[in-house]
């Protein structure tokens, strides 16, 4: 009984300590599985936390880039809106500092070298790609030109990879770079255009000084030998005379197809619209062209295809200009047969189309005809004179009016030039000339200042007046044009531009400011567009270019007086 007992007693001992056993083991486990979920705890709240600081990061970022690029776009890159940026990169929590530094002299607009925290800028240092010591980040500013700078970022104890800051960071140096080439390009811009301004305004003032002071010796020569037709001369003298004279307008002619030339290369060529009639237009070709084709014993027709508006606006001058160009080729380069001038109107556009029967043009050389310094022939040996401006100004002027301008030629056999202008059609302005009483004086009984510094100019308008039976007074600057006006009645003034002392304009404009309201004549050896503006500007009433004859200076005192 006894024994039976003890062994259950040892039985329920073994029991326990195998239960005791198993509730060590299972504490033990329970133990581990505890810690292993605090580590597990632990580590989610560290990915939780990079992830929360990544992102915060990354929308800082983006905000800042959104709201400076705008910034960038719209203003001028300068020293204010750099330090908004940066201190706007320092204010993100994640950021200890952040410094920028550029190199000296950029631009115009950044005077400044540093940004943000400043610091001792080592170029030898500055490396072409991102690295990192320790912390800190330093980023080279690249653009086109090479690195002009670095970018340096020193960041606040976190939990995020270096590899995310640094992307994130290299799209602030990336908006900073396209913000510094924008600026380069704009400043770059700017300079070029201010220079092509200052090369266009020099080259306008040269065109205009060129030709005053080409035309006002020119205007000395021609008138002389005007002047001088009208004096007893041998037949020997009459002979110099006319080479005198042809020469002259030669001159002229030259003259005028090298400053036409240099106004249409410097974008100065203007046209003047104006009512005017195809029959003055005929006329005034008949005048110049029939005397040289009966010179020369060839035919010189001009008919018209269809029936005329009566009048056209247009460009008169410049109209003639390309005629006269092409019907004195013509002429040039025919030496027998006939030249014939065609025109024909369609209800929008005057055609004229000039044939002749002279020696015809090449191909190859019609390629390049129209090119400026090209002649058909360039050799030594050639019988015909010119700059070989000549059509090539006349291709610019037809296009300038929206017109086209065709050659047909066989060598050998002549030439066809054909021209289209688009003009308006107008009715001339009928002036009941009945009803009108006009007072009729006597070219000799008018009183007229000429203003002049120039002694030769003074002396071939006094003669050219006094061919006109008016003998004028003379003043040799604005000032004693001014003191002569308070001290006579003139019914017509003519005043030079360019004098010392005070220029034509300044006197003009002074006298106007006096209630003087006679008419003042513009004698000037300036064609531009300005210098035309400024006379009228002034007060001047017309304008009579230089050089002119007598017969110029006889209408435009019939047109004022």
């Amino acid at each position: 009984m006894t024994g039976a007992l003890e062994r259950k007693i040892a039985r329920e001992k073994a029991a326990r300590r195998q239960a005791e056993t198993l509730l060590e083991q299972k504490s033990y486990e329970l133990y581990e599985a505890n810690q292993q979920l605090k580590v597990a705890l632990s580590q989610l709240e560290s990915q939780n936390l990079k992830g929360l600081q990544k992102l915060e990061l990354e929308g800082y970022i983006s905000q800042s880039l959104i709201y400076f690029g705008r910034s960038f776009l719209s203003r001028t890159l300068d020293d204010g809106l750099l330090s908004s940026f940066i201190e706007r990169i320092n204010a993100c929590s994640l950021v200890a500092s952040a410094s920028l530094s550029l190199n000296a002299n950029l631009m115009p607009s950044i005077l400044s070298c540093y940004f943000g925290k400043e610091y001792v800028k080592d170029s030898t240092k500055i490396k072409k790609v991102a690295r990192w010591y320790d912390t800190t980040l330093h980023i080279p500013v690249k653009i086109e030109q090479g690195v002009v700078g670095e970018f340096i970022i020193e960041v606040e104890q976190n939990e995020i990879d270096n590899e995310f800051i640094q992307n994130q960071m290299s799209l602030v140096v990336e908006l900073i770079c396209s913000a510094i080439s924008r600026q380069l390009m704009i400043t770059k811009t700017q300079a070029a255009r201010k220079r092509a301004e200052e090369s266009e305004k020099a080259t306008k003032e040269f065109v205009a000084m060129i030709n005053h002071e080409l035309r006002t010796p020119l205007n000395g020569l021609l008138g002389s030998a005007e002047l001088l037709s009208d004096t007893p001369l041998n037949s020997e003298q009459r002979s110099m005379l006319s080479n005198l004279t042809h020469s002259g307008d030669l001159l002229r002619h030259i003259i005028n197809d090298l400053l036409d030339f240099s106004k249409i290369s410097a974008g100065m060529m203007e046209l003047f619209p104006s009512k005017f009639a195809w029959e003055d237009m005929k006329t005034m070709l008949n005048g110049i062209f029939s005397p040289q084709a009966q010179e020369k014993r060839i035919a010189f027709i001009i008919e018209e295809h269809s029936s005329m508006p009566e009048a056209f606006v247009g460009d008169f001058e410049r109209i003639s200009q390309i005629l006269a160009n092409l019907i004195g080729n013509a002429v040039k380069f025919t030496a027998s047969g006939k030249v014939e001038v065609l025109a024909n109107w369609d209800g929008h556009s005057l055609s004229v189309r000039v044939r002749d029967t002279g020696c015809g043009i090449s191909k190859e050389a019609q390629q390049r005809l129209f090119d400026p310094f090209v002649q058909a022939d360039r050799t030594a040996k050639r019988n015909y004179e010119g700059t070989g401006l000549g059509l090539a100004i006349c291709k610019n002027l037809v296009e300038l009016m929206k017109g086209t301008i065709r050659l047909e030629s066989d060598l050998g056999f002549g030439s066809e030039f054909s021209i289209s202008l688009p003009l308006e059609a107008a009715l001339k302005d009928n002036l009941h000339y009945a009803d009108v009483k006009h007072e009729v004086r006597a070219l000799e009984s008018l009183s007229i200042l000429v203003v002049d510094d120039i002694r030769m100019n003074q002396i071939i308008i006094n003669q050219m007046l006094k061919k006109l039976s008016i003998v004028p007074d003379t003043a040799v600057n604005g000032k004693e044009a001014i003191s002569a006006v308070e001290n006579a009645d003139y019914d017509l003034i003519f005043m030079d531009c360019r004098m010392p002392e005070m220029d034509g304009f300044e006197a003009a404009s002074y006298l106007r400011a006096q209630n003087y309201i006679r008419p003042i004549v513009a004698l000037t050896a300036g064609t531009t567009l300005e210098e035309r503006e400024k006379c009228i500007a002034s007060g001047m009433d017309d304008i009579l270019t230089k050089p002119y004859t007598a017969a110029d200076l006889k209408a435009m005192i019939e047109k004022w007086v």
